[in-house]
């Protein structure tokens, strides 16, 4: 696991509660204040997604880069 931002397509997991989720974009990504969008590995696609701030980002590791990791 990783301590690094997580990128567009990196599979990231919630340490609290030890799900995985996809880092599907990220907004405002050269700013100060850059919002990941996260939304999860399992379920439908039409699920909400998680907005996650830099601050809140330390709830969260890359498990995986993209292209390391296969959808189930």
């Amino acid at each position: 696991m990783s301590d690094a931002r997580p990128e567009v397509g990196d599979l990231v997991l919630a340490v609290t509660t030890d799900t995985k989720w996809v880092c599907t974009d990220i907004i405002g990504a050269k700013t100060h204040r850059p919002v990941w969008l996260l939304r999860p590995l399992f379920g439908s696609v039409s699920r909400r997604q998680l907005r996650v701030d830099r601050d809140d980002l330390v709830s969260y590791s890359v498990i995986a880069r993209r292209g390391e990791w296969i959808r189930p």
